[in-house]
């Protein structure tokens, strides 16, 4: 009873904003643009309406009209998708997918998965700048049978620049509230049977007092700055008409001031730290056969994270996380149905210490073997994935998504899928010399999903029903100041999403009503609203385009002795106008209301910000 009582109120809450969405989608349609593919769902290219995991795509086109500048702020506007942060820019912070923490999150930067080996096992979003980023696939759910451990709460693939038909040179410069500045410019293109894609960037603000005084003991009130220096490279050469080599290099160096308190900290102590995130990759694609084609690619990867305290009690902190990885994928293209298949190998390392002392060294592999299958005829689709994963020291675990679609009509699509999905602990889980339990066994996850798809010309609404139970959470126990496993939790919800263009006018929505709740302890899971909902608009005039995009997130427990953060309502405001063909003045205000909120008890976010710049596009 319990369990229709939630779903219950799911419905009753998402109805008024699917009326609006059905109201929307009946209006005139513009032209159908060329159909979008994905490749993260499934391994295998698909047109997005044909993809049967909840997917959602953001291109270039979406990333510049977005006017932001970091990937968490971009993924903060998409369904079930939140950010929370301890302090200012670059400082400590968690992304929760479908209630999901960081660590059941996989994301991967050109196919090279970016979670820490440390302590933490976070990922590093806030440092990926979007000036580098060509396009962003989110898929929510359990896909580990796909892409292997921690894709309990999905799967961000994040692509970066690549070179593309005719010759391309860009700029960008803009400057605003805080002492902010950004600067950009690139190439990009194809000269014959090479293609290339340069790009380089910096990105500083002087920022604010991100601690809250009256909420926070012996905080610094210093204003708490960020620095980014980027770049991407992407060459690529055509051997012949069915045999492609290249290489792609990525780097983003973040410089960040951040705020400490407690008993043990002074109002002078000076904190600062840097992340540096290394992407290196070479491959090759053949065409084998008419129906028959490859990809071997192979990986390096760094993230070098440093913290340095100067004060009363002065210490530096220091942790690497190194990830080869070798992979050898095939595809087939039968009529109705391709096939797929591939290993991985993959070699994990850490090496952390304080003060120049290294603590703990560890290294370990990780292999796995994949097979899917997706089929679309008449009306009916389906996807079989299989992956075996065997993790040195930890376990060898399988995973299995099985999922159906049935089309009503050229329209409305039926979808329900089954799967589970597997988290293995991280080194520094295992092994650090304070907190490390080397008996630690991997999280285990089961995903129910029911929903159904609307798709017209250019738009797309997806509702799901998602029942997620996770089983040997990993979580850091207080009472014996070890990881442990520690509880199990479940998370039912609704979840829906819609994208469109009407005439000249873009739209995008998303709601999230979720109910994550530790099993053990009843009580909901840290930080998680119920609520989460977002919608965004573009409308062309002329030569100007206007832009807007409001966010809501309910009100969430925080961590234990803590009172609960209130919700919140953001809005931000967008303009560009075209002076010429090639040069686009624009402008932005984020936090339009300034609303005075918080995603961690003790650090307050930025207030209202305003930016103005100049871009030139110039292709050929």
């Amino acid at each position: 009873m319990k369990n229709r009582s939630i779903r219950a109120r799911a419905f009753g809450k998402a109805v008024p904003a699917l009326s609006l969405l059905s109201l929307a989608t009946s209006a005139a349609l513009a032209q159908t643009p060329p159909a979008q593919l994905v490749v993260t769902a499934s391994r295998t290219e698909q047109i997005i309406t044909d993809v049967l995991p909840h997917t959602t795509v953001l291109g270039r086109d979406a990333i510049e009209q977005s006017q932001l500048t970091d990937l968490s702020s971009l993924l903060a506007r998409e369904a079930g998708f939140q950010f929370t942060q301890s302090g200012g820019r670059g400082s400590q912070s968690t992304a929760f997918l479908r209630g999901a923490a960081s660590l059941q999150v996989l994301v991967l930067v050109d196919g090279v998965p970016m979670t820490k080996q440390d302590t933490t096992g976070a990922v590093s979003l806030e440092h990926i700048v979007l000036d580098q980023v060509d396009r962003i696939e989110i898929v929510r759910g359990n896909v580990s049978a796909i892409h292997g451990s921690g894709a309990v709460g999905g799967v961000i693939q994040v692509f970066t620049r690549q070179g593309q038909a005719g010759h391309t040179g860009f700029m960008t410069a803009e400057a605003g509230s805080l002492g902010t500045s950004r600067v950009n410019l690139g190439t990009q293109g194809k000269h014959g049977d090479l293609g290339y894609a340069v790009s380089l960037g910096t990105l500083s603000t002087r920022g604010l007092n991100a601690a809250n005084l009256s909420q926070t003991l012996n905080a610094n009130p210093d204003a708490d700055g960020y620095r980014n220096d980027n770049h991407s490279v992407h060459l690529s050469y055509d051997l012949g008409a069915d045999h492609k080599v290249g290489l792609r290099s990525t780097h983003f160096n973040g410089r960040f001031d951040y705020d400490v308190a407690g008993s043990y900290a002074t109002p002078t102590d000076v904190h600062k730290g840097t992340t540096r995130i290394d992407n290196n990759t070479v491959y090759w694609l053949g065409q084998l056969s008419p129906v028959w084609s490859s990809r071997l690619n192979y990986s390096e990867a760094t993230e070098r994270n440093t913290t340095a305290t100067v004060g009363g009690y002065s210490y530096t902190t220091q942790a690497e996380t190194r990830t080869r990885l070798m992979s050898w994928t095939h595809q087939v293209n039968l009529p109705a149905m391709v096939l797929s298949a591939g290993v991985d190998h993959q070699t994990q390392g850490i090496d952390a210490g304080i003060d120049g002392v290294t603590e703990l060294t560890r290294q370990r592999k990780a292999n796995a073997v994949y097979a899917g299958l997706v089929y679309n005829r008449s009306g009916h689709s389906a996807q079989f994935n299989l992956r075996h994963d065997s993790v040195q020291g930890v376990a060898s675990k399988d995973s299995v998504y099985l999922g159906y679609g049935y089309e009503l009509n050229p329209q409305w699509k039926l979808i329900a899928s089954h799967s589970t999905a597997f988290n293995v602990p991280p080194l520094g889980y295992l092994y650090d010399p304070y907190s490390g339990n080397p008996s630690l066994r991997p999280e285990t996850a089961t995903t129910h999903e029911v929903g159904v798809q609307w798709a017209s010309g250019s738009q797309r609404l997806r509702l799901s029903l998602f029942d997620t139970r996770t089983k040997d959470l990993l979580l850091y126990d207080m009472n014996t100041w070890q990881f442990s496993n520690v509880s199990s939790v479940k998370n039912q919800g609704l979840e829906t999403s819609y994208s469109g263009r009407i005439q000249s006018t873009d739209l995008r929505a998303s709601l999230t009503l979720q109910d994550p709740v530790n099993e053990a302890t009843g009580q909901p899971l840290m930080r998680r609203p119920k609520t989460l909902a977002s919608a965004s608009v573009s409308q062309a005039v002329g030569l100007l385009t206007l832009g807007g995009n409001v966010r809501y997130t309910g009100g969430r427990s925080d961590l234990n002795g803590n009172p609960d953060l209130p919700s919140y309502v953001l809005l931000d405001l967008t303009a560009r106008y075209a002076l010429t063909r090639d040069w686009t003045l624009f402008g932005r205000i984020e936090n339009a209301t300034d609303s005075h909120y918080q995603t961690a008890y003790g650090y307050n976010q930025l207030p209202r910000t305003t930016t103005v710049g100049l871009s030139w596009k110039f292709k050929s």
